[in-house]
């Protein structure tokens, strides 16, 4: 599949989200709205050219889910909250630049950084109070650097990505697994409590389905660093973390493998090396693999009965504007260098 259908089938997934979405900017058939349903879609919107429906999406957000403080509440699943908290501030950010919405992106540009550890720069995987520390990790790291580049905050970019090559300094085998987390001592995050707390904080290179946005993402902020800054030093460290995912099984397979992608098809804009543009090829086919016949990536929506609307989690918004967004990035991308 070439370049300019992965962008038809972004475009796919863009209207069914304008097709769902009322005047006010919430979305329809969603029962029970979250921070999860809204955080991807202005940049998601944006990038595919629905303006209107970007800006309602915002409006939407301002109106329910920004705070005082400039974060954003209530959040559903716990990933938003004790994993990888930052994550959806930084989408917000990265909207709301897009669209010229600075009453909404400044408040919460603020909110990061006072997130941003003073010390080692990466940024905490959890709410932290002002004079508190806590662990931080990769993922959280690497939004919040695209969000800080977005907003122009340029020196806390800078520190994110001191932080990362600091990461990789901390590696004891990184033939074999990568820690992705710092402990709020500034220790490398090697104990895990449960399995399911290694799931987030530990990249096997010999295991299937891993979260390979913990690296990808990284390399794609590291790669926008690059050219932010014209600096070799982060393309150096950006090639590091792919080369990472790239010793991995399977890495390019993935329901996270987006970040890397997108990474990947920066790359090849930049370079013109193949290599990146076959590995995004790779990914973009796999998404549209999942892609249903209306333009969503919705698995858990059930219909109430015949006529009725189909009942829509926050997931299902999640995950469809997000593979609008990967589709978008990599063909656009990919187009620049092909057509330009």
């Amino acid at each position: 599949m070439k370049a300019e259908k992965f962008r038809e089938h972004a475009l796919m997934g863009s209207r069914w989200l304008v097709e769902h979405q009322n005047l006010d900017g919430s979305w329809i058939g969603l029962s029970d709205p979250k921070v999860d349903a809204f955080y991807k879609g202005s940049w998601a919107l944006t990038m595919t050219g629905q303006l209107a429906a970007a800006h309602r999406s915002l409006n939407y957000a301002r109106q329910h889910f920004l705070t005082a403080d400039g974060d954003f509440l209530p959040r559903g699943h716990p990933w938003h909250s004790s994993v990888h908290y930052l994550y959806a501030n930084a989408y917000f950010i990265i909207g709301s630049m897009a669209a010229g919405r600075y009453e909404t992106a400044m408040p919460a540009v603020r909110f990061l950084l006072s997130q941003q550890d003073p010390d080692h720069g990466g940024f905490y995987s959890r709410r932290t109070e002002a004079g508190q520390r806590e662990l931080s990790d990769t993922m959280s790291a690497g939004a919040a650097g695209v969000a800080c580049l977005a907003a122009g905050r340029i020196d806390a970019a800078r520190r994110v990505a001191d932080h990362l090559a600091h990461i990789v300094d901390l590696q004891p085998a990184p033939d074999e697994r990568f820690f992705t987390t710092i402990e709020a001592d500034g220790a490398l995050g090697t104990e895990m409590q449960s399995d399911e707390q290694a799931h987030w904080r530990i990249i096997e290179t010999k295991t299937e389905n891993q979260c390979w946005y913990a690296v990808g993402l990284p390399f794609a902020f590291l790669v926008r660093m690059t050219e932010a800054t014209g600096e070799a030093r982060y393309r150096d460290l950006a090639q590091w973390y792919f080369d990472f995912q790239l010793r991995c099984v399977d890495p390019w397979d993935g329901g996270s493998s987006g970040k890397a992608g997108w990474g990947c098809a920066m790359l090849y804009r930049i370079t013109g090396e193949t290599r990146y543009r076959d590995i995004a090829f790779h990914v973009a086919n796999n998404i549209v693999s999942r892609q249903n016949a209306d333009g969503s990536w919705v698995s858990s929506a059930q219909g109430y009965g015949a006529g009725e609307q189909a009942a829509l989690t926050n997931a299902d918004l999640d995950v469809t504007a997000e593979f609008t967004l990967w589709l978008t990035l990599i063909s656009s991308n990919v187009l620049a260098r092909d057509e330009g």
